[in-house]
Protein backbone atom coordinates (compact mmCIF):
# COMPACT_ATOMS: atom_id res chain seq x y z
CA UNK A 1 0.00 0.00 0.00
CA UNK A 2 1.10 3.79 -0.20
CA UNK A 3 0.46 6.81 1.54
CA UNK A 4 -3.12 7.61 1.27
CA UNK A 5 -4.48 9.38 -1.71
CA UNK A 6 -5.35 12.29 0.62
CA UNK A 7 -1.62 12.65 2.30
CA UNK A 8 -0.66 12.99 -0.97
CA UNK A 9 -3.01 16.12 -2.64
CA UNK A 10 -1.98 17.29 1.24
CA UNK A 11 1.82 17.36 0.42
CA UNK A 12 1.18 18.55 -2.99
CA UNK A 13 -1.14 21.65 -1.87
CA UNK A 14 1.87 22.31 0.40
CA UNK A 15 4.27 22.29 -2.30
CA UNK A 16 2.24 25.22 -4.41
CA UNK A 17 2.50 27.37 -1.73
CA UNK A 18 6.18 27.27 -1.16
CA UNK A 19 7.23 27.09 -5.08
CA UNK A 20 9.11 30.22 -6.66
CA UNK A 21 7.06 32.63 -8.74
CA UNK A 22 9.16 31.42 -11.57
CA UNK A 23 8.68 27.63 -10.59
CA UNK A 24 5.00 28.12 -10.53
CA UNK A 25 4.79 29.70 -13.76
CA UNK A 26 7.41 27.41 -15.83
CA UNK A 27 5.38 23.85 -14.32
CA UNK A 28 2.07 25.71 -15.78
CA UNK A 29 3.49 26.48 -19.08
CA UNK A 30 5.58 23.09 -19.82
CA UNK A 31 3.03 21.19 -18.48
CA UNK A 32 -0.08 22.80 -17.74
CA UNK A 33 -0.35 21.55 -14.36
CA UNK A 34 -1.74 24.55 -12.03
CA UNK A 35 -1.48 22.10 -9.01
CA UNK A 36 0.52 19.50 -7.79
CA UNK A 37 -2.12 18.11 -6.10
CA UNK A 38 -3.74 17.21 -9.21
CA UNK A 39 -0.68 14.92 -10.24
CA UNK A 40 0.28 13.71 -6.93
CA UNK A 41 -1.02 10.55 -7.08
CA UNK A 42 -0.74 9.47 -10.79
CA UNK A 43 2.27 7.27 -10.06
CA UNK A 44 -0.45 4.73 -7.72
CA UNK A 45 -2.35 4.31 -10.15
CA UNK A 46 -0.03 2.92 -12.70
CA UNK A 47 2.61 1.22 -10.19
CA UNK A 48 0.90 -2.21 -10.86
CA UNK A 49 0.22 -1.61 -14.32
CA UNK A 50 3.70 -1.11 -14.91
CA UNK A 51 5.34 -3.28 -11.77
CA UNK A 52 6.64 -0.39 -10.08
CA UNK A 53 5.12 -1.38 -6.68
CA UNK A 54 8.87 -1.21 -5.15
CA UNK A 55 9.92 1.93 -6.55
CA UNK A 56 7.32 3.13 -3.64
CA UNK A 57 9.55 2.01 -0.78
CA UNK A 58 12.55 0.99 0.60
CA UNK A 59 12.77 -1.44 3.00
CA UNK A 60 15.85 -1.85 5.93
CA UNK A 61 17.04 -4.66 7.81
CA UNK A 62 15.62 -5.27 10.96
CA UNK A 63 17.54 -3.35 13.74
CA UNK A 64 20.24 -1.07 11.28
CA UNK A 65 19.23 2.42 11.52
CA UNK A 66 20.24 4.27 8.49
CA UNK A 67 19.43 3.22 4.53
CA UNK A 68 22.47 2.23 3.03
CA UNK A 69 22.10 1.89 -0.75
CA UNK A 70 24.33 -1.04 -1.73
CA UNK A 71 22.55 -3.11 0.91
CA UNK A 72 18.96 -1.83 0.50
CA UNK A 73 18.50 -1.08 -2.83
CA UNK A 74 21.67 -2.60 -4.82
CA UNK A 75 19.34 -2.19 -8.12
CA UNK A 76 18.12 1.18 -7.33
CA UNK A 77 14.60 0.08 -7.46
CA UNK A 78 13.73 1.52 -4.30
CA UNK A 79 11.60 5.35 -3.47
CA UNK A 80 15.18 7.16 -2.16
CA UNK A 81 16.94 6.36 -5.88
CA UNK A 82 14.07 6.88 -8.01
CA UNK A 83 13.74 10.32 -6.09
CA UNK A 84 17.10 11.24 -6.97
CA UNK A 85 16.30 9.89 -10.77
CA UNK A 86 13.66 12.06 -11.27
CA UNK A 87 15.46 14.94 -9.53
CA UNK A 88 17.79 14.58 -12.01
CA UNK A 89 15.41 14.05 -15.12
CA UNK A 90 13.18 17.24 -14.62
CA UNK A 91 16.43 19.20 -14.86
CA UNK A 92 17.97 17.69 -18.09
CA UNK A 93 17.23 19.55 -20.87
CA UNK A 94 17.84 17.04 -23.37
CA UNK A 95 15.11 15.13 -22.64
CA UNK A 96 11.74 14.98 -24.23
CA UNK A 97 9.13 17.37 -22.38
CA UNK A 98 6.47 14.29 -21.65
CA UNK A 99 9.52 12.38 -20.19
CA UNK A 100 9.83 15.64 -18.45
CA UNK A 101 6.26 15.89 -17.29
CA UNK A 102 6.24 12.24 -16.37
CA UNK A 103 9.72 12.55 -14.07
CA UNK A 104 7.70 15.91 -12.42
CA UNK A 105 4.47 13.06 -11.34
CA UNK A 106 6.80 10.60 -10.32
CA UNK A 107 8.88 13.36 -8.26
CA UNK A 108 5.43 14.66 -6.78
CA UNK A 109 4.42 11.10 -5.32
CA UNK A 110 7.56 9.56 -4.23
CA UNK A 111 9.10 12.63 -2.53
CA UNK A 112 5.62 12.03 -0.46
CA UNK A 113 6.70 8.22 -0.20
CA UNK A 114 10.29 8.74 0.90
CA UNK A 115 8.52 11.34 4.23
CA UNK A 116 6.30 7.76 5.65
CA UNK A 117 8.24 6.20 8.06
CA UNK A 118 7.02 2.48 7.20
CA UNK A 119 7.83 3.29 3.60
CA UNK A 120 11.63 2.58 5.52
CA UNK A 121 10.69 -0.07 7.60
CA UNK A 122 11.41 -3.55 8.65
CA UNK A 123 12.62 -6.02 5.52
CA UNK A 124 10.92 -8.80 7.34
CA UNK A 125 7.45 -7.39 8.35
CA UNK A 126 7.21 -5.58 4.56
CA UNK A 127 7.38 -2.12 6.61
CA UNK A 128 4.79 -3.05 8.76
CA UNK A 129 2.41 -4.54 6.51
CA UNK A 130 2.47 -8.19 8.13
CA UNK A 131 2.13 -6.49 12.21
CA UNK A 132 -1.63 -6.93 12.62
CA UNK A 133 -3.70 -4.45 14.37
CA UNK A 134 -7.15 -3.66 15.87
CA UNK A 135 -7.88 -0.07 15.18
CA UNK A 136 -11.55 1.33 15.81
CA UNK A 137 -12.80 -2.45 15.52
CA UNK A 138 -11.34 -3.41 13.32
CA UNK A 139 -8.26 -5.57 11.86
CA UNK A 140 -5.81 -3.78 10.07
CA UNK A 141 -2.06 -3.32 9.60
CA UNK A 142 0.87 -1.25 10.87
CA UNK A 143 1.79 -0.08 7.80
CA UNK A 144 -1.65 1.14 6.01
CA UNK A 145 -2.74 2.91 9.73
CA UNK A 146 0.40 4.76 8.74
CA UNK A 147 -0.62 5.49 5.48
CA UNK A 148 -4.18 6.71 5.87
CA UNK A 149 -5.62 5.17 9.00
CA UNK A 150 -4.74 7.64 11.54
CA UNK A 151 -5.55 11.41 10.22
CA UNK A 152 -8.89 11.16 8.46
CA UNK A 153 -9.67 14.50 6.02
CA UNK A 154 -12.65 15.43 4.19
CA UNK A 155 -11.85 15.60 0.52
CA UNK A 156 -13.51 19.34 0.29
CA UNK A 157 -11.26 19.79 3.61
CA UNK A 158 -7.83 19.54 2.19
CA UNK A 159 -6.60 23.12 1.30
CA UNK A 160 -7.87 24.17 4.69
CA UNK A 161 -5.82 21.31 6.39
CA UNK A 162 -2.73 21.83 4.73
CA UNK A 163 -3.13 25.87 5.51
CA UNK A 164 -3.21 24.69 9.01
CA UNK A 165 -0.13 22.57 8.65
CA UNK A 166 1.55 25.02 6.73
CA UNK A 167 1.36 27.62 10.08
CA UNK A 168 2.72 25.07 12.46
CA UNK A 169 6.28 25.81 10.19
CA UNK A 170 8.58 28.79 11.12
CA UNK A 171 10.63 30.28 8.59
CA UNK A 172 13.51 28.88 10.19
CA UNK A 173 12.07 25.49 10.59
CA UNK A 174 11.39 26.16 6.41
CA UNK A 175 14.82 26.68 5.99
CA UNK A 176 16.52 24.10 7.97
CA UNK A 177 14.22 21.46 6.14
CA UNK A 178 15.15 22.90 2.98
CA UNK A 179 18.54 22.69 3.62
CA UNK A 180 18.34 19.09 4.16
CA UNK A 181 19.14 16.59 1.72
CA UNK A 182 17.61 13.11 0.04
CA UNK A 183 19.33 10.96 2.40
CA UNK A 184 18.74 13.00 5.50
CA UNK A 185 14.62 12.70 4.55
CA UNK A 186 15.41 9.02 4.23
CA UNK A 187 17.28 8.87 7.55
CA UNK A 188 14.70 10.90 9.61
CA UNK A 189 12.25 8.02 8.45
CA UNK A 190 13.66 5.52 9.37
CA UNK A 191 14.25 6.91 12.71
CA UNK A 192 10.67 7.61 13.00
CA UNK A 193 9.78 3.90 11.97
CA UNK A 194 12.10 2.27 14.44
CA UNK A 195 11.87 4.97 17.62
CA UNK A 196 7.75 5.39 16.93
CA UNK A 197 6.10 3.60 14.83
CA UNK A 198 7.83 0.08 16.08
CA UNK A 199 8.02 1.15 19.51
CA UNK A 200 6.03 -1.79 20.99
CA UNK A 201 6.52 0.07 24.36
CA UNK A 202 3.33 2.01 23.42
CA UNK A 203 1.64 -0.68 22.55
CA UNK A 204 -0.26 -3.82 23.91
CA UNK A 205 -0.25 -6.65 22.18
CA UNK A 206 -2.44 -5.84 18.50
CA UNK A 207 -4.38 -2.69 20.33
CA UNK A 208 -2.95 0.75 20.30
CA UNK A 209 -2.32 2.93 23.22
CA UNK A 210 -4.07 6.67 23.16
CA UNK A 211 -0.18 7.68 23.61
CA UNK A 212 0.91 5.84 20.68
CA UNK A 213 -1.93 7.07 17.95
CA UNK A 214 -0.91 10.90 19.69
CA UNK A 215 2.27 10.32 18.52
CA UNK A 216 2.08 8.63 15.54
CA UNK A 217 -0.38 11.62 14.09
CA UNK A 218 1.97 14.57 15.65
CA UNK A 219 4.91 12.46 13.03
CA UNK A 220 2.61 12.16 10.18
CA UNK A 221 1.57 15.57 9.87
CA UNK A 222 4.97 16.25 10.79
CA UNK A 223 6.23 14.19 7.48
CA UNK A 224 3.40 15.54 5.44
CA UNK A 225 4.77 19.19 6.25
CA UNK A 226 8.12 18.48 6.00
CA UNK A 227 7.52 16.47 2.62
CA UNK A 228 5.37 19.80 0.72
CA UNK A 229 8.28 22.41 2.12
CA UNK A 230 11.00 20.07 0.79
CA UNK A 231 9.47 18.83 -2.87
CA UNK A 232 8.56 22.43 -3.35
CA UNK A 233 12.46 23.25 -2.48
CA UNK A 234 13.55 20.15 -4.92
CA UNK A 235 11.25 21.89 -7.85
CA UNK A 236 12.97 25.51 -7.63
CA UNK A 237 16.37 24.42 -6.95
CA UNK A 238 15.90 21.56 -9.79
CA UNK A 239 14.41 24.58 -12.46
CA UNK A 240 17.38 26.79 -12.16
CA UNK A 241 16.15 29.78 -10.41
CA UNK A 242 18.48 32.32 -8.19
CA UNK A 243 19.23 31.69 -4.79
CA UNK A 244 16.63 33.95 -3.73
CA UNK A 245 14.31 32.61 -5.11
CA UNK A 246 14.98 28.94 -4.05
CA UNK A 247 15.12 29.54 -0.84
CA UNK A 248 12.19 31.54 -0.09
CA UNK A 249 9.58 30.65 -2.46
CA UNK A 250 6.65 32.26 -2.89
CA UNK A 251 6.16 32.79 0.61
Amino acid sequence: MAWGHSAHRVVGLIADQHLAPTAQNKIKEDFNITSLSTIANWADRIKQKMSQGPWHYANVIEGERAYLQQRDCPNKDCVVEKVREFSAKISDSSLPINDKLKALKYLVHMVADLHQPLHLGNRIDRGGNDILIMFQGRTTNLHALWDSGFINVNENDLQKYANLLIQRASRSDQLLWAQSKILDWTNESRRYALDIAYNTNTTSPEILTKFYIESARDVIELRLLQAGIRLAHLLNTKLILSNQERNFGSK
